[in-house]
């Protein structure tokens, strides 16, 4: 009888071992990953379908592992497929947050890619459709295209799509509509 308590006991603590082996891969693989920073004081995080955004390195790299920001300011759907955005607050700074929250709206956000040849942007409630990596690279960089054809209410949630055109490659803008509507 004892023989057979200790075996119970044992495969307990193997099963429950291998439980927290499996848990613990999955909050490792569900860690947050870094989606773009900007100097030393802006931290966009993707974890968990959300959107963290974080002020300053230190609070960066407390962040990153952990996945926890100790005071926050959460927006619903706001994010560029509409994930909901967590701010950091500052509690001594109530300006922080209004800093984080508006380098958020001037950030564009790549939502689509495919190849070097076209990419979808989400910036300031508009579709921004690029068609090279060049135009994909300064876009990122900066929000700005030089040379455009804009569409009302083209976007799938009724957005404005913005196509970049080249006046080098006049079939350029023709291609990316085609390859924005299918």
């Amino acid at each position: 009888m004892q023989k057979i308590w200790i075996v119970m006991v044992m495969m307990f603590v193997a099963l429950t071992g291998c439980a927290g082996t499996a848990k613990q891969a999955e909050i490792e693989s569900n860690s947050p990953r870094l989606l773009l920073s900007k100097e030393a004081n802006f931290f966009v995080y993707d974890y968990m379908d959300r959107h963290y955004v974080v002020g300053s390195e230190e609070m960066s790299k407390k962040f990153a592992p952990h996945g926890h920001l100790p005071y926050t300011k959460t927006i619903l759907g706001t994010g560029p497929q509409g994930e909901t955005v967590v701010f950091e607050v500052a509690k001594k700074d109530p300006s922080f947050v209004e800093r984080l929250m508006a380098t958020y709206e001037k950030t564009p956000f790549l939502v689509e890619s495919k190849g070097d040849d076209y990419a979808v942007f989400k910036y300031q409630g508009r579709l921004y459709v690029v068609g090279s990596k060049e135009s994909r690279e300064k876009f990122a960089a900066h929000g700005h295209m030089p040379y455009a054809k804009t569409v009302l209410g083209a976007g799938p949630a009724g957005e404005t799509a913005v196509f970049e055109i080249n006046k080098k490659d006049p079939k350029m803008v023709e291609r990316l509509m085609t390859q924005f509507k299918g």
